[in-house]
């Protein structure tokens, strides 16, 4: 059988990347993209809910903070209602006593009002009451002072007090001028040496109820730190701010890290405008004081929930990074294998192994594409042993048909022999000429096979030989050169033959003619070799000899030619070297050959 080859030719356009890898990286591009617009908006989502949230809490953290600084104002002012609304305490302070009369009113009724008045707060209250009419005796305390080992000052003494002073005592004070004295009115104010000693004062009228005008003025004064007593940074973070701001936005006081930036707390004193760029801003409105909470937090908390957020939205994208890919993997290398399943199949397919079949296990397309190539190869099979056999038989019959042409040809020239013989009554080398075909008939005949053992074709020749010794007497002188490991294989039948005869019939330039045959091994092929010195031929004899096309001369030649193609392959065949007067060389040649 003679096997075409087929030159495939794979384009390639780059570095070979196998198909796991492609899968791999569209699913890694098919699960980041999820992934990171997922995560993108997670974190987004969860930053904003959690600057949102932690706003929430602060804005209610400085409400509250609010809320406790109003309970304590409410507290003083409770304190103030006491004297405000005490309409007999209203006349008593607006009537005339005299002497003896002064002192009873004064200590039995003034004097305790004042006191319950001055208890009633839950803070350190000084309570001062400025009068009008002057029929009512002055009454204050003195204030005390002690020395502070620490720092070197004198610090006024703690307590409640209550004073009664007359109001030419401040009517010409600038704050007094600008000072509401209506019924409603009522006033937190720093006064006098407040600002010095870190106080601030409450002040409402006195009101005569008879005539709703001012007999006098209440100052509660209390000490900031202690109305703003929850008024502390650490409620909001170390490094938060707290104020409290007046309704001229001038501070009243502050709460905040002592190692902070001090530039951020002169801005605030000199003139309170709005937070700083890094800062977030939080006002809150006191009820009972004009005056507001603001607290100033840093952005950098937000962001320290922002960090947190995001390394959690980074922990959780890494892990079903690592999962997916996982399984990405996984899921790539499963499909890989059933691809090169394919491909390893489809290439022994391709090198000539039709018996090869895939098994595909389940129930999807792979198996479908198993099954159709199963089908393929078995149909492809069965087409090409087909087509296989049909070549083999079309070739016996050519064969044969070669070498029925030749035995016709040769048992004519030997029958003609045989007449000659017979006209010339040379019975007895008739005799041996027939002996001898029967003998070349009996070795040729083989029962009717093809394929003969080169023993036998050495033999077939020899017999050939002997039957034209008798008809040319001795004028033939041939050598045999035999390799004997040769014998062993086996050749077509009749390639010998048709040679020595073209020798005998055209090659005569003497009265005798030399034959040399020579049978050997070379590499994987074996060499048969007829040489002779007869007459030559020309250059373009041999050319019309070995053409399959020239219906002429040598056709024995050409048939052997043509059946040693037929069996064994283009490659293989007769060649012949000849020069004129020197004698002609024929080489055949065919790869080693056993049935």
């Amino acid at each position: 059988m003679s096997n075409a080859t087929h030159t495939s030719t794979t384009k390639s356009n780059g570095a070979y990347i196998p198909l796991r890898y492609k899968l791999l990286f569209s699913y890694l591009i098919l699960v980041l993209t999820p992934v990171i617009v997922i995560g993108s908006y997670s974190y987004v989502s969860s930053v904003r809910s959690s600057e949102e949230h932690t706003r929430s809490n602060l804005e209610i953290a400085v409400k509250q903070i609010g809320s406790n600084v109003d309970y304590r104002l409410a507290d003083v002012i409770r304190g103030s209602d006491d004297i405000f609304t005490d309409q007999a305490l209203s006349r008593i302070l607006s009537g005339y006593y005299l002497d003896y009369e002064k002192y009873t009113i004064t200590t039995q009724y003034i004097m305790p009002k004042l006191e319950s008045a001055v208890n009633l707060p839950i803070l350190d209250t000084k309570l001062s009451v400025f009068l009008s009419n002057k029929n009512i005796s002055e009454f204050y305390y003195i204030s005390e002072f002690y020395f502070d080992d620490q720092n070197g000052k004198g610090q006024e003494t703690q307590g409640r007090q209550y004073s009664i002073f007359h109001m030419d005592r401040i009517v010409d004070r600038d704050w007094y001028k600008t000072l509401p004295m209506t019924y409603e009115a009522k006033t937190w104010k720093q006064i006098e040496d407040d600002v010095e000693k870190g106080g601030i004062s409450f002040l409402r009228p006195i009101i005569n109820y008879e005539t709703l005008s001012p007999i006098g003025l209440i100052n509660m004064n209390v000490k900031l730190k202690d109305i703003f007593y929850d008024v502390d940074f650490t409620k909001l973070g170390d490094n938060s701010m707290l104020f409290v701001i007046d309704g001229n936005n001038h501070l009243l006081y502050s709460s905040s890290r002592t190692d902070l930036n001090p530039n951020l707390l002169s801005v605030a004193k000199d003139g309170f405008v709005g937070a700083p760029d890094d800062y977030m801003q939080i006002k809150q409105p006191i009820t009972n004081m004009n005056a507001s909470i603001v607290a100033w937090i840093p952005n950098s908390s937000f962001q320290e929930n922002s960090e947190q957020v995001r390394n959690l939205t980074i922990l959780i994208c890494m892990v079903s990074l690592i999962v997916m890919t996982i399984i990405s993997w996984v899921m790539s290398r499963y499909f890989s294998k059933r691809f090169m399943k394919l491909i390893r199949s489809l290439k022994a397919f391709k090198e000539g192994d039709f018996h090869k079949r895939m098994v595909v296990p389940g129930n999807d397309e792979f198996s479908q594409i198993g099954d159709a190539f199963n089908d393929m190869a078995s149909n492809m099979e069965k087409l090409i042993d087909e087509v296989y056999l049909s070549k083999l038989e079309k070739k016996e019959v050519e064969l044969q048909v070669l070498h029925s042409q030749m035995n016709p040809h040769f048992l004519y020239n030997t029958f003609s022999s045989i007449s000659r013989m017979a006209k010339l009554g040379e019975i007895d080398k008739m005799h041996e000429m027939v002996r001898g075909l029967a003998k070349f008939y009996r070795l040729s005949l083989n029962k009717g096979e093809m394929i003969i053992s080169i023993d036998k074709e050495v033999q077939i020749i020899q017999s050939y030989v002997d039957i034209q010794r008798i008809k040319f007497a001795d004028r033939i002188i041939v050598e045999y050169d035999i390799d004997e490991e040769t014998l062993g294989y086996d050749t077509i039948k009749f390639i010998l033959q048709p040679f020595v005869e073209n020798v005998l019939e055209h090659a005569w330039y003497d009265d005798e003619i030399h034959l040399f045959i020579r049978v050997a091994l070379e590499g994987e092929e074996i060499v048969m070799e007829i040489r002779d010195n007869g007459i030559g031929m020309k250059e373009e004899t041999i050319e019309q000899v070995l053409d399959p096309s020239e219906k002429g001369v040598g056709y024995g030649i050409r048939n052997v030619d043509q059946r040693i193609k037929l069996q064994f392959g283009k490659s293989y065949g007769v060649s012949i070297t000849s020069s004129i007067g020197e004698g002609t060389t024929v080489r055949i040649r065919f790869p080693r050959y056993a049935k």
